[in-house]
Protein backbone atom coordinates (compact mmCIF):
# COMPACT_ATOMS: atom_id res chain seq x y z
CA UNK A 1 0.00 0.00 0.00
CA UNK A 2 1.45 3.38 -1.00
CA UNK A 3 1.11 6.23 1.46
CA UNK A 4 0.03 9.47 -0.24
CA UNK A 5 2.28 11.44 2.16
CA UNK A 6 5.52 9.93 0.80
CA UNK A 7 7.90 12.51 -0.63
CA UNK A 8 5.72 15.42 0.45
CA UNK A 9 7.26 18.48 2.05
CA UNK A 10 4.64 18.49 4.80
CA UNK A 11 6.04 15.19 6.10
CA UNK A 12 9.73 16.03 5.74
CA UNK A 13 11.60 17.22 8.81
CA UNK A 14 13.86 19.34 6.57
CA UNK A 15 10.91 21.53 5.60
CA UNK A 16 9.87 24.39 7.91
CA UNK A 17 6.67 26.36 7.67
CA UNK A 18 5.02 29.36 9.23
CA UNK A 19 1.48 29.83 8.03
CA UNK A 20 1.50 29.71 4.23
CA UNK A 21 5.28 30.18 3.97
CA UNK A 22 7.20 26.92 3.42
CA UNK A 23 10.98 26.64 3.24
CA UNK A 24 13.27 23.73 2.37
CA UNK A 25 16.03 24.34 4.92
CA UNK A 26 18.98 22.44 3.34
CA UNK A 27 18.31 23.93 -0.09
CA UNK A 28 17.31 27.35 1.30
CA UNK A 29 14.45 27.71 -1.15
CA UNK A 30 10.71 28.29 -0.85
CA UNK A 31 8.45 25.31 -1.43
CA UNK A 32 4.85 24.19 -0.81
CA UNK A 33 3.31 21.66 1.56
CA UNK A 34 2.23 19.33 -1.25
CA UNK A 35 5.38 19.56 -3.35
CA UNK A 36 8.07 16.88 -3.53
CA UNK A 37 11.75 17.03 -2.71
CA UNK A 38 14.67 14.83 -3.73
CA UNK A 39 16.14 15.15 -0.24
CA UNK A 40 13.16 13.41 1.31
CA UNK A 41 13.68 9.65 1.16
CA UNK A 42 10.58 7.88 2.51
CA UNK A 43 11.26 5.49 5.33
CA UNK A 44 14.80 6.77 6.03
CA UNK A 45 15.69 7.24 9.66
CA UNK A 46 17.06 10.72 8.99
CA UNK A 47 13.53 11.85 8.07
CA UNK A 48 11.88 10.28 11.09
CA UNK A 49 10.90 12.24 14.19
CA UNK A 50 12.18 9.33 16.32
CA UNK A 51 15.72 9.71 14.95
CA UNK A 52 18.04 11.74 17.14
CA UNK A 53 21.82 11.81 16.91
CA UNK A 54 22.16 8.31 15.52
CA UNK A 55 19.67 6.74 17.92
CA UNK A 56 16.09 5.62 17.39
CA UNK A 57 14.06 7.05 20.27
CA UNK A 58 11.36 4.43 19.71
CA UNK A 59 13.61 1.39 20.04
CA UNK A 60 16.71 2.84 21.72
CA UNK A 61 18.89 1.24 19.02
CA UNK A 62 21.78 2.92 17.25
CA UNK A 63 20.84 3.48 13.60
CA UNK A 64 22.42 4.97 10.50
CA UNK A 65 20.59 7.96 9.00
CA UNK A 66 20.02 6.19 5.69
CA UNK A 67 18.65 3.02 7.30
CA UNK A 68 15.04 2.29 6.38
CA UNK A 69 12.52 1.27 9.01
CA UNK A 70 9.60 -0.96 8.13
CA UNK A 71 7.50 0.68 10.87
CA UNK A 72 8.23 4.19 9.61
CA UNK A 73 5.24 6.52 9.55
CA UNK A 74 5.87 9.37 7.09
CA UNK A 75 3.35 11.55 8.90
CA UNK A 76 5.30 11.29 12.15
CA UNK A 77 3.77 10.88 15.58
CA UNK A 78 0.24 12.14 16.12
Amino acid sequence: MTNENYRRCRTCRFCRHDGDVWLCVPEDRPTEDGSTCGRYRPGCCENCNSYSGGTCARTGSEVFGLDVCSDYDPSGPV
